[in-house]
């Protein structure tokens, strides 16, 4: 794998001629060269192209939802912009903007789906690629296997394949995007970023309260650690008293949205859905988390003086703040899973950061366990990839994908 940042304009042009005959190939030769300039974009470019090969076969599928959605949209074609206003701000379902708001502009010009959804996965992969290059750019050297493993684990936790339930994860991306800058430029204005992330999800509310419950206690690693130990064995919390826990605010219909979270039929329906889930789509995150977990705990009890002084400290405390508090809370309450999911998200993120600046033998005897629960779940994660990537995902390119697409997913040939 590269290593040094080629500038050399000829080489963005050819990876611009293999994005065009096939970009696939051109997101598998990127990802090698993951320190050629032309890295982040082609991954950027590929998450469009997927978007608009994408097809949500299962009308289980958020996505399908969003697409019919987008289809009724289209056919109010004599709708206009103040009315679609009183629409949207008249209809109590209605809280995150974004997505409506790009669906009625969008559909203004056409009525062709996979346009809608090419857009959507330009907008997640912009954010997707910008997280992971941020990271990058901290390494001036080859990266070694353990922080291969961990940018792969970054990559995969939140990966474009999300563009199936596009709000929240879109939103889990763009906040962790600015917080990162907040807490490791330490630079506040980007604050004003994080706070757009529950207009495009209103449940990315409760990582903003996080962020200004962690603001007021401040750097308390020991006091995070303990927590999180202690969020292992204590995690029968009841929903009735998550429920209790929840601020209330003047926002009427947000106040009944985070009712309906933590209400006995959501949860009742949550578990109903995971009872026809495949085992190994239930098992998937387990062995990582748990693996995880104990990364934590064990690094904190091997390298506390390193991360005290670590500038990335401030990074951590909040993770695992976070995360100490959505594991302990998700078995009563299934929607903290999405939380804990995005913590994941910012430990790995961190944990590359560390390695990168740290002696990792303390890691050596680890590595070998935590491969296989990586390998584990980012198998299971591409398998459920298979369901909305279709074969012209993989073998077509943008040229002919306008004028023809099977609209056949992975899995069905594989199958």
């Amino acid at each position: 794998m590269a290593y040094i940042a080629n500038d050399n304009k000829s080489n963005n042009f050819w990876i611009l001629i293999v994005f065009m005959i096939n970009p696939f190939l051109s997101l598998i030769l990127s990802v090698k060269n993951y320190f050629s300039d032309y890295s982040k974009n082609i991954v950027w470019l590929f998450c469009g192209f997927y978007g608009f090969t994408f097809y949500p076969a299962k009308a289980s599928m958020d996505s399908f939802r969003h697409r019919e959605d987008f289809l009724s949209w289209y056919m109010k074609n004599d709708l206009s912009l103040n009315e679609f206003f009183d629409k949207l701000y008249g209809n109590s379902r209605l809280l995150d903007v974004f997505l409506p708001l790009l669906k009625y502009g969008i559909s203004r010009f056409t009525d062709n789906a996979n346009v809608f959804y090419g857009i959507l996965g330009l907008l997640f992969g912009y954010f997707f690629s910008r997280n992971i290059w941020f990271l990058l750019n901290y390494a001036k050297r080859k990266l070694n296997k353990y922080e291969i493993l961990s940018i792969c684990i970054f990559a995969v936790t939140i990966a474009p394949w999300e563009i199936n339930s596009f709000r929240f994860w879109m939103g889990a991306h763009v906040f962790v995007y600015y917080i990162t800058k907040v807490l490791l430029l330490k630079k506040n204005k980007y604050i004003i970023g994080m706070a757009t992330a529950p207009f495009i999800h209103f449940g990315l509310f409760v990582a903003l309260l996080f962020y200004f419950v962690y603001r007021i206690a401040g750097n308390r690693l020991r006091i995070y650690v303990y927590m999180l130990f202690v969020s292992i064995f204590f995690n029968a919390i009841s929903a009735s008293q998550v429920q209790a826990l929840i601020p209330k605010t003047s926002i009427t219909q947000l106040d009944k949205k985070s009712d309906s979270y933590t209400s006995d039929e959501y949860i009742e329906g949550r578990e109903s859905t995971a009872t026809n889930l495949n085992w190994y789509v239930t098992l998937k995150s387990k062995p990582l988390y748990f693996i995880t977990i104990f990364i934590i705990l064990f690094l904190y009890h091997k390298k506390r003086k390193e991360l005290l002084k670590s500038p990335y400290l401030s990074y951590l405390c909040f993770t695992i703040f976070f995360m100490a508090v959505s594991y302990m809370l998700m078995n009563a309450v299934p929607t903290f899973y999405r939380y804990f999911r995005m913590t994941l998200l910012m430990f790995y993120g961190f944990l590359f950061l560390f390695f990168l600046s740290e002696n990792s033998k303390w890691y050596k005897n680890i590595y070998k366990f935590h491969l296989i629960a990586a390998l584990f779940f980012s198998i299971i994660e591409i398998r459920i990839w298979f369901d909305s990537a279709t074969v012209d995902t993989l073998v077509s390119n943008p040229v002919v994908s306008m004028l023809y697409q099977t609209y056949q997913p992975v899995i069905n040939v594989i199958k």
